[in-house]
């Protein structure tokens, strides 16, 4: 009855879904034909090699993307929704399997033919997006060689008298008419009575922006950067003053350029025509205002200890100068061309205007990446030696060099566009990393003040503090310049000159995963995500275990190793989580962990299985707990104090202060001594033997006191005294006794010692030694008549030997 109610609902669900689903089923297939039609086209367009618009083709395809990646969307949904009814139906009955009811056949069958098609549509329609990344690869690839074509296409050189004649006539033209836009603009602010007005508000402006200047660099320099220049200088602070310094010079900048572009275009100044010059303007006010912060952090005159470039005092300047002349020079370049852009001039004078401001910045360049103005030949005040540039630095500064000569010459010989290319490049891209320069100061200041305050961990000594302290620096240095290098490589994409669509487009795969041969690769969002997922998952169980051992284990009387066992099971548990969870999020199907796990079984049966054996060991340790940290034992291996239970080892710190790494199966299969399995009680034993002439009695008696009178002895079970047996020197006794901490064996069998040999020296008993005596039978006659000689009778009438 169930069954038949449970087929009637899955029917009526399959009949309501194939009605709600059938206008969109009868154009979805339509509609992802159209598109892989369109793009036929479009690859056609492009193979075709005609003067095509690359644009509008980005921007069909980007279309016919977005729309196949909606269709995917719709279509996983629906192949869930369809999956979801075949599931319960289960598989098809086997042949020897008894017969279903055609009701349910036919269910099965069309469930199964609609998860068919859904699949196709949707291998159609990811193929789509497949074909749209392709094109818009080639695209990319076609623009990026059109734009360096054309960087080598040769024009007359500015020198010839055929460009720069036009170019000065242009020149004069240009001036007339920004005159007479003055001009204009003057009588008519005239003839409605505001030119008085006006003039006083723009002063007025030039006014408070040069006012700004002074009163904010000044609150800049003494809340932030004098209160760091009284700190001990590191690498970090001397980057961050720099920043500082910058920040002083860049505001005043951005407020006051503001102020006069909207009191200019309040006034009627700045026309729509002329708004491209205006901005030129106030780019290159704020680029000089950035280099010059730039170069005075950098180069620090005033302070060498501040100074982050290593260079002499001498050269710090001509280096500023250079690199203010450089952006002085690529600022007027580009001021000038939006001001003949606007003006109307002709071709000639803007390929003048671009390779005169490319030869000069070429010359800065290659003045700039003279090797004698980096020399260092300064020492530091306890007369170490200076520091020098890096090889890195010295590669670019040759790079550099080059690259100037090539501006040089490419400006002169008529390749305005190629000169104008590389200095633009250049000089943006130092703005760039000068940015990432400072934002990786404060980053890894940032980064070192949290350290500080979070770490409270005890060190045995300062050296091993500051090698905890470098071993984060390092590392979260390397996190910070892969992040920074990550951000920055789009700038540099586009630098290169690869199209900011494009750009994004590669950004946008990366991040959201991309196909290659079939398999899809992971997006680099995901892989960031799984990673923290990851850490988070391990620092809460980190937490969990120290709060354990700083709680309930803190303020138990459960016995230590017991506590070790917990939190080490409770860190692997954590572990295991951590790695489902982030595999997880990556997309991973944790189903198909089976099937890797059965691969792995092969490897483990082979090459793997003392690692397993090992790892096992290691489990049955922790639950079974023979041995636990802090136990005394002895196996083949050697004998000490158990440190550390792994994983695949236990370490072992003997009582010479030596690790024993012992594989976890040698504990497991191996018979293991612990001296402190259940309780810390031991037994020890002290030999004694007295001479034979002693009472026994009077042994046993002081043997007992002995023992009686030591701390670390106890009193249940009691010491007692064993008379092991008649020795050959000696009679032998043994003094047997419990100590309630059994690590203290070897100091307890010494005091008593120390006490034993006291104690019978005071009684009179005597310790023999062995001793033997030898009787001679007979010997040779001339031996024994010169030994007879030697024999001499003394006063007392014994016989002594001479």
């Amino acid at each position: 009855m169930a069954l038949a109610l449970r087929t009637v609902i899955l029917g009526v669900a399959a009949v309501l879904f194939s009605a709600i689903t059938a206008a969109a089923q009868e154009t979805r297939p339509e509609r992802i034909e159209n598109a892989r039609v369109e793009l036929s086209e479009i690859r056609s367009a492009i193979d075709s090699g005609a003067d095509v618009d690359y644009i509008a083709l980005e921007e069909r395809l980007r279309a016919i993307r977005d729309a196949s990646r909606a269709r995917l969307g719709s279509i996983e949904r629906e192949r869930d929704s369809v999956q979801s009814q075949l599931d319960p139906l289960g598989a098809a009955p086997g042949e020897n399997d008894p017969p279903e009811s055609d009701f349910i056949a036919n269910q099965r069958a069309d469930l199964s033919a609609s998860l068919t098609r859904l699949n196709g549509q949707y291998t159609a329609a990811q193929a789509n997006i497949f074909e749209v990344a392709d094109l818009l690869g080639r695209i990319s690839a076609n623009r990026l060689s059109s734009l360096y074509g054309q960087l080598l296409q040769r024009e007359p050189s500015p020198l010839t008298p055929g460009v720069m004649s036009p170019a000065v006539r242009s020149s004069g033209e240009i001036f007339g008419r920004i005159a007479k836009y003055f001009t204009g603009w003057r009588q008519s602010k005239a003839d409605a009575d505001e030119g008085s007005l006006a003039i006083a508000l723009i002063a007025g402006a030039l006014v408070i922006a040069v006012i700004i200047f002074g009163p904010v660099n000044r609150w800049i320099a003494a809340t932030f950067s004098r209160a760091i220049e009284r700190r001990k200088p590191t690498h970090a602070r001397r980057v961050l003053v720099a920043g500082l310094r910058v920040l002083a010079r860049l505001i005043p900048g951005v407020i006051g350029g503001f102020i006069i572009l909207e009191t200019l275009r309040a006034q009627g100044v700045i026309q729509e025509n002329g708004e491209a010059a205006a901005h030129a303007a106030w780019f290159g006010l704020l680029a000089i205002l950035i280099v010059n912060g730039f170069t005075t952090g950098v180069l620090s005159p005033r302070n060498k200890n501040w100074r982050i470039a290593p260079v002499e005092e001498g050269n710090a300047a001509r280096i500023r100068f250079l690199a203010l002349g450089v952006t002085v020079v690529f600022s007027l370049g580009i001021l000038l061309s939006a001001i003949a852009d606007a003006a109307l001039a002709n071709d000639e004078l803007s390929r003048v205007i671009s390779a005169s401001a490319s030869l000069v910045i070429g010359v800065f360049y290659y003045l700039l990446a003279r090797k004698n103005l980096w020399r260092n030949d300064d020492q530091s005040s306890e007369g170490a030696p200076a520091r020098r540039p890096s090889t890195m630095w010295r590669i670019i500064r040759r790079t550099i060099r080059g690259t100037a000569i090539v501006m040089i010459i490419s400006a002169l010989a008529g390749y305005g566009a190629l000169a104008h290319f590389l200095s633009s490049r250049i000089f943006y891209l130092a703005l760039f990393l000068g940015a990432a320069w400072f934002v990786r100061a404060l980053l890894m200041e940032l980064s070192g003040w949290l350290y500080r305050r979070v770490d409270h961990r005890d060190f045995e000594d300062q050296d091993e503090r500051d090698n905890a302290s470098q071993n984060f620096a390092f590392w979260s240095g390397m996190i910070i310049n892969f992040s920074l290098a990550v951000a920055l490589a789009p700038a540099v994409l586009v630098l290169a000159g690869l199209p900011s669509t494009s750009v994004g487009d590669i950004a946008r795969q990366a991040f959201l995963g991309f196909n290659i041969g079939g398999v899809q690769i992971p997006s680099i969002a995901k892989l960031v995500a799984a990673i923290a997922v990851f850490i988070a998952v391990m620092a809460l169980s980190k937490l969990f275990q120290r709060g354990l051992q700083s709680g309930p284990f803190a303020h138990s009387d459960i016995d230590s190793g017991v506590q070790n066992s917990l939190t080490t099971l409770i860190g692997y548990a954590g572990l295991v989580v951590a790695l489902f969870a982030s595999v997880s999020t990556i997309g991973f199907d944790l189903g198909n962990l089976a099937l890797i796990a059965g691969a792995l079984s092969v490897g483990i049966g082979f090459g793997l299985q003392s690692i397993v054996n090992n790892f096992v060991s290691g489990l049955i340790l922790l639950f079974e707990r023979p041995i636990k940290v802090g136990d005394w034992i002895v196996t083949t291996s050697g004998e000490g104090t158990v440190k550390k239970i792994s994983v695949r080892s236990t370490e072992i710190e003997t009582f010479d202060r030596s690790s024993i790494i012992v594989p976890n199966s040698e504990l497991i299969s191996s018979s293991v001594t612990n001296w402190t399995h259940k309780d810390r009680m031991g037994r020890i034993i002290v030999p004694v033997g007295v001479s034979y002439g002693s009472d026994p009695e009077q042994v046993k008696a002081i043997l007992m006191k002995c023992a009686e009178e030591n701390e670390f002895i106890v009193s249940y079970p009691e010491p007692y005294i064993v008379w092991k047996d008649f020795g050959a020197s000696s009679l032998d006794f043994e003094l047997r006794a419990f100590l309630g901490d059994v690590s203290k064996s070897l100091q307890v069998r010494s005091e008593l010692r120390f006490a034993i040999f006291a104690a019978l020296a005071e009684a009179g008993v005597e310790i023999p030694f062995p001793q033997q005596d030898v009787y001679i039978k007979s010997m040779p006659d001339a031996f024994s008549a010169a030994a007879n000689s030697d024999i001499q009778e003394n006063p007392d009438g014994d016989t002594v030997a001479t």
